[in-house]
């Protein structure tokens, strides 16, 4: 009797050690990196990596509890060799990456809305990389009649970050988004980070 509890015990310890190796090695091999600073902010996000798409970087975009219909996995359309990549998380949230080799396009990008006479262009929020902004369709007819026309107005982001010499451009698709759409895609284009290769 002795023996075979002496028997079950090893049996069980010997388990238990092999469950904690096994998770162990599943730690060790998972990438993780963290936002001390914004971990709060990113509550209902997840981490995708651009990697497989040859974009050394991580980027947090919604997750099914963000409330935007984001319920299946984010979606990377991207054609070999073109420059452009397309991120798309459920039917509401669809951002485009840009390629831009070595130029510093953001500055451009923003004096081109600047410059432009098809919309107004109202600043929410510009920082160095980063800016967020309201666009309203300028509506003209021969008369000032406030019926007139129909009030379009759209949200859009744009963020510039540099990931191995590369100047990336991260910004909303060219229709633009309802507000609380694009502040969740604030976050995640203030969020990317590039991956650091373990030493």
């Amino acid at each position: 009797m002795k023996n075979l509890n002496f028997s079950l015990l090893a049996l069980l310890l010997s388990l238990l050690m092999l469950s904690c190796g096994e998770e162990q090695a599943k730690t060790n091999d998972d990438l993780k990196v963290e936002y001390p600073e914004e971990l709060n902010e990113l509550d209902n996000f997840e981490a995708l990596s651009l990697k497989p798409y040859n974009i050394n970087a991580l980027i947090y975009v919604p997750d099914a509890t963000a409330n935007i219909g984001a319920s299946t996995a984010p979606e990377i359309i991207h054609e070999p060799n073109d420059y452009k990549w397309e991120i798309k998380v459920g039917q509401n949230f669809h951002m485009t990456i840009e390629d831009w080799g070595d130029e510093n396009v953001l500055k451009d990008h923003l004096d081109e809305l600047e410059n432009q006479s098809v919309y107004a262009i109202e600043f929410l929020e510009k920082e160095d990389g980063f800016a967020y902004y309201k666009a309203s369709l300028n509506v003209k007819g021969q008369e000032d009649n406030n019926s007139v026309g129909v009030d379009h107005v759209t949200y859009h982001v744009v963020a510039q970050h540099s990931i191995e010499g590369v100047n990336y451009l991260f910004k909303t698709n060219k229709d633009g988004h309802q507000k609380p759409i694009t502040d969740l895609m604030a976050k995640s284009v203030k969020s990317v980070q590039p991956i650091s290769e373990p030493s």
